[in-house]
């Protein structure tokens, strides 16, 4: 695991500009850290069908269970992570309950 976050860190730190778009490189490491995030909380039990939080997953990303199609519980600041409504994450990785890519942004 250690080795996995240092490899995302390797990515972000060559491939993220500041703002706009995501590039290939950061976003391909962001969403194997979302996906390693998910793998993590399910072994733990956590149930996936109230899209919880998956907590940052690397400076300035964090992760998010969200439904597919969008449902408006999705949409509200309530249920979004912590750290992204705080400012402290600029960026999210948005996966289905099954762990299936929604949006990176």
């Amino acid at each position: 695991m250690k080795r996995l976050a240092g490899l995302v860190l390797v990515a972000l730190a060559a491939g993220c500009g500041g703002g706009g778009d995501v590039d290939e490189t950061t976003e391909q490491a962001v969403v194997t850290a979302a996906k390693a995030a998910y793998a993590k909380a399910r072994l733990e039990g956590i149930d996936m069908t109230n899209g919880p939080c998956l907590g940052v997953i690397v400076p300035n990303w964090v992760a998010d269970v969200a439904h597919d199609p969008r449902q408006p519980v999705d949409d509200d600041p309530a249920n979004q992570c912590e750290a992204y409504r705080a400012g402290e994450a600029e960026h999210f990785v948005e996966l289905d309950p099954d762990g299936n890519v929604i949006r990176v942004e």
